[in-house]
């Protein structure tokens, strides 16, 4: 078979062949071969771009989240301790107790083990419907974290034993949240002695 002869053939007539064995140019192959591997790579590096960014976006609303929460608990837990010692009251080695076990358990190591995420980040523990009606959300997920439900149990019998008021402006929005959840609040018909805090 001669040059033009192979150029006269079309795929359809030899479905085996490449287009690289009809004919064409030395350099149009060179040209293809170089704007495929170009297109390879733009399109791995524009999908890596923008699934790294949303994977960031992702972990680092559910690691904020994660963060307030035990960030609250163990405030809550050295306020309570630190006011204690302060005044001399009872009860302070039972709270220095709960707060060196709430800063085992909510450490960084803990909050994020294998056993409560799979490697590619997604949650092992059961996440109820979303608070907010739609998709689940990464507070959420927070709000669901096997450790993270446990101390805000163990948190809410604290506040409600020291009958600590969460509608303080300093504990911001995350008494609202607690009071919505009936997990935490003081019963308003009990009357509370003054602390020295």
């Amino acid at each position: 078979m001669n040059a033009q002869q192979s150029l006269a053939l079309t795929p359809q007539s030899y479905p085996n062949q490449s287009l690289y064995d009809l004919g064409i140019s030395l350099d149009t192959k060179r040209l293809h071969i170089q704007h495929n591997t170009e297109g390879y790579r733009d399109g791995i590096t524009a999908g890596k771009s923008e699934s790294i960014q949303l994977g960031f976006d992702d972990g680092f609303n559910l690691g904020a989240n994660l963060g307030i929460k035990a960030g609250f608990i163990l405030g809550l837990l050295e306020g309570v301790a630190t006011a204690l010692k302060e005044t001399g009251r009872y009860g302070s080695t039972r709270i220095d107790q709960l707060l060196l076990d709430a800063e085992k358990d909510l450490n960084v190591d803990s909050i994020f083990s294998e056993q409560y995420w799979s490697p590619d980040g997604g949650w092992k523990f059961l996440v109820q419907e979303s608070t907010h009606g739609g998709e689940i959300s990464s507070e959420d997920v927070a709000k669901e974290h096997p450790v993270i439900m446990k101390w805000e149990e163990n948190i809410s019998q604290e506040v409600v034993r020291w009958r600590i008021d969460l509608n303080m402006p300093i504990f911001g929005c995350d008494a609202t949240r607690l009071e919505k959840d009936g997990s935490s609040t003081v019963p308003r018909d009990v009357p509370r002695a003054a602390v020295d805090w």
